[in-house]
């Protein structure tokens, strides 16, 4: 048994804490947040008998600790948790700056426990499903692959709204694309930006877009709003086999070659490709079937992680390399031009 602390009981610890309640082999023992009622209410809402506002009450009780606080707020409680040997999954970004990312990796890595952070696109679909297409070869050499994320909402009376403490939209919010195209083509060389402020009162970017030159060739393109208007998710991925896109109508069409239909994928189905990009084996009509394991979520594999000493899919190691594309996004949008990556990443 695997026991946890929830630490920081704001709005994405309420996603989170039901979720971790229920997984086998794993005992969330308490809650802590700096305003009790956000700690307490959590914590019943969950069925954990304990809740407090000083987190070190937690770290003897428990075996890893399940980070929700604002980035701002977490390096104390990183560092913190690895000198006392607790493994730690921290919701994203790693920091606000590369300083604080390297001190609490520094930490993890001393005390060689494991640090994940909650990159999710990696593990939900269609993301998934096309990342790991490309990883079977299907699809060929990688094109192009991209993602347009728009989610309006007002974030100029929230701590989102203020640069200082959320990194604005591009860090908040559009780091799970930049992770994700990460993903998918490597290490970046180049990236070409451009940042907004649009809401009147906005202390924050809320809109932003990057072109990204990946070391191994091809390229990835993001763009995410808080002040669209209107809703937009598509993503894509092109290969120089093959294509597949997925609209804002959720539909997956790929594409393989001029010859044939372009067809629609039945997403499930399509899992029968591994997380590290092996296809199942194929029946006499070329169909993939289903191999042994057909994906897990993100708690699943924090948990797997700690029991078999892997280093997750989701590292600090990457988390930082994800960190260090948008703070090059910054200085592209603030300079104008491109902003070289290949000497540092």
């Amino acid at each position: 048994m695997i026991k946890v602390a929830i630490i920081g009981c704001g709005g994405i610890a309420d996603y989170h804490g039901p979720h971790l309640v229920k997984l086998p082999d794993v005992k969330v023992v308490g809650t802590c947040d700096v305003i009790e009622e956000k700690a307490r209410s959590l914590a019943e809402r969950i069925g954990v008998g304990k809740w407090c506002t000083d987190y070190r009450e937690l770290l003897d009780e428990v075996d890893a600790v399940w980070v929700c606080t604002r980035p701002s707020d977490r390096v104390d409680i990183v560092t913190a948790a690895a000198e006392a040997g607790k493994h730690i999954f921290s919701e994203k970004p790693i920091a606000l700056n590369l300083q604080d990312a390297d001190t609490m990796i520094a930490a993890a890595k001393k005390a060689k426990v494991k640090y994940m952070l909650g990159y999710c696109l990696r593990f939900w679909n269609p993301y998934k499903l096309l990342r790991d297409t490309f990883a079977s070869g299907e699809l060929g050499d990688l094109v192009g692959c991209w993602t347009r994320r728009y989610m309006p909402g007002d974030m100029s009376g929230s701590w989102f709204g203020d640069q200082k403490k959320s990194g604005g939209v591009m860090l908040d919010f559009g780091s799970h694309d930049v992770d994700w195209v990460r993903w998918v083509g490597g290490d970046v060389k180049t990236v070409l930006a451009k940042t907004f402020r649009i809401r009147p009162g906005i202390q924050a970017d809320d809109h932003g877009a990057a072109l990204m030159l990946f070391k191994n060739g091809g390229m990835g393109y993001v763009e995410d709003s808080w002040s669209s208007w209107v809703s937009e998710n598509t993503v894509g991925l092109i290969g120089t086999k093959g294509g597949m896109i997925v609209g804002r109508d959720d539909v997956v069409r790929k594409k393989i070659g001029d010859e044939g239909p372009e067809q629609i994928v039945d997403v499930e189905a399509g899992m029968a490709i591994d997380a590290s990009g092996h296809s199942g084996k194929r029946d006499d009509s070329g169909e993939i079937q289903a191999v042994t394991r057909r994906g897990e979520s993100i708690y699943e594999h924090f948990f797997r992680c700690i029991e078999e000493d892997i280093e997750p899919i989701t590292s600090a190691a990457e988390a930082r390399k994800t960190l260090q594309t948008v703070v090059a996004l910054w200085q592209s949008a603030r300079a104008g031009t491109s902003v070289d990556l290949s000497e540092t990443m």
